[in-house]
């Protein structure tokens, strides 16, 4: 029943990852063709600015989350097992957030 719900786990992670890497690419798709400029350099592919995107969003939420923690002294392990991974915490957690910014980002602009 365990190895049931990892995999259910693990399947919804990567649908989820997947669904952020698409929002993303379509995203940079849109963006591309509004400016229709000629390319002077080679550009990157969509997916792979998406993917840099995703990194790059989820490193600057570590780096707030170190200075948090910093900030007001929590212990917290290096280390933890998630699905038999070793992984550090405040990593996953950025990660988990820059995955779900796209939905968050997506809910607060129909909202308002």
């Amino acid at each position: 029943m365990f190895a049931i719900l990892k995999i259910a786990l693990l399947m919804g992670i990567l649908v989820l990852l997947y669904l952020s890497l698409c929002w993303r690419v379509q995203h940079r798709q849109r963006i591309w063709e509004q400016n229709r400029e000629i390319p002077v350099e080679p550009q990157e592919s969509a997916f792979s600015q998406a993917i840099v995107e995703l990194l790059a969003t989820a490193g600057g939420i570590y780096l707030a989350l170190l200075l948090l923690q910093n900030f007001l002294q929590i212990t917290i392990p290096e280390q933890v097992m998630i699905l038999g991974l070793k992984l550090e915490p405040m990593a996953a957690v950025a990660l988990v957030i820059a995955i779900f910014q796209p939905y968050l980002l997506f809910i607060f602009r129909r909202s308002s």
